[in-house]
């Protein structure tokens, strides 16, 4: 370990409190971010873009469904996502009446 890397403060684990970006459905901790692109390279629905700079931005939360990928694959675990997924009960309830009328008859 080098000199520098010893003096180097230890990194906090600790996202800002929800108080401090409460309108936001995903939040992209820019301190953390390398923009290493991971995130919106991957998010199936568009969600996360890139400005000039290849910093991800959170472009269209409408479209957002919760599947955590962008907060999974973040090596630096900056992004947090603040919205819970939609129509997965409703999804479990129309698969399991569509296997047993299939079934059945």
């Amino acid at each position: 370990m080098t000199e520098q890397e010893k003096k180097k403060p230890a990194r906090a684990w600790r996202y800002p409190p929800r108080s401090e970006h409460p309108d936001e459905v995903i939040f992209i901790y820019d301190k953390w971010c390398k923009n290493c692109g991971l995130c919106y390279g991957l998010c199936p629905k568009g969600v996360l873009t890139s400005d000039k700079g290849g910093h991800p931005v959170v472009s269209n939360p409408d479209a957002c469904i919760a599947c955590y990928l962008c907060e999974m694959v973040c090596p630096d675990m900056a992004i947090t996502v603040y919205k819970e997924p939609r129509g997965k009960k409703g999804a479990k309830e129309q698969d399991g009446a569509s296997c047993a009328g299939g079934a059945g008859e």
